[in-house]
Parts: C-alpha cells; sequence; structure tokens
C-alpha cells in the first residue's frame, strides 16, 4: 500500500467511527471534477458521482452512478448497501441496473461499484 492509499484509509478510518450520516450533495461549481460528473453526493461512508446523459447503445441515455467507499475498499453486504444508496439518492421506486460484463470486456481495477438508471419502459421487467 502506498503513501496516498494508507493516509485515505486512515481518514476513512475516522469517518466510519461514526453513525452512517446523510447524503449530501456537493457543490461542483467551484470543484475540479471529471467532464462527465454532472452530480455528486457523498457521506461518511460512500462518494456518488453521477452522470445525468450517458450514451447507450440504441440511443438510450442512462442515469450512471459510480459509488465509491471512502477508503477504497470492497464494500460489504454490496447488494443491499448499494440498494440503500439507490434509495437514498434517487428515490425507493426507482429501478436501477448492475452491469456484469462478459469477461473479455471486464475491467476491474479498483473498488468502484456502478448503478445505471434507465427511463420507465426501456429495461424489461418480470410480469
Amino acid at each position: 500500500m502506498n503513501k496516498v492509499d494508507k493516509l485515505r484509509q486512515k481518514e476513512a478510518n475516522k469517518l466510519f467511527k461514526f453513525n452512517v450520516t446523510p447524503f449530501v450533495e456537493i457543490d461542483l461549481s467551484n470543484k475540479e471534477h471529471p467532464s462527465w460528473m454532472t452530480r455528486c453526493f457523498r457521506n461518511n461512508r460512500f462518494t456518488v458521482m453521477i452522470n445525468d446523459a450517458c450514451k447507450m447503445t440504441g440511443g438510450h441515455i442512462a442515469i450512471r452512478a459510480m459509488v465509491q467507499k471512502h477508503d477504497a475498499l470492497p464494500i460489504h453486504n454490496h447488494w443491499s448497501e448499494m440498494q440503500n444508496i439507490k434509495n437514498k439518492i434517487f428515490g425507493e421506486e426507482t429501478m436501477a441496473i448492475e452491469y456484469y460484463p462478459s469477461q473479455s470486456e471486464l475491467t476491474d481495477q479498483a473498488n468502484v461499484y456502478w448503478m445505471f438508471i434507465f427511463k420507465q419502459g426501456v429495461i424489461p421487467t418480470i410480469i
């Protein structure tokens, strides 16, 4: 682990000592951020970076949300944590999906999790 990772882990561990705080939207107007990011939310566990106009195949547009824990370690109990994050930021009745790519398309260089939200009717659902 390099110095930056150690410092990140140390700072995250300080935050993790407290109960989970509500997500707060970050004002991006004065902050350097990726060009694709249109919104960002943060609490004392996670940062959620959002692209509200992610171009997808078939001409579809999705909301793409990148979730990362502050210590950059894997998210324990990842499904329920992602469900909770989705509920808090996008609403309980919003449907989001995660992609699991073919092995040849896999890029897994960091403990980052992605969810995608499409307009109603784009993703087939169970009837």
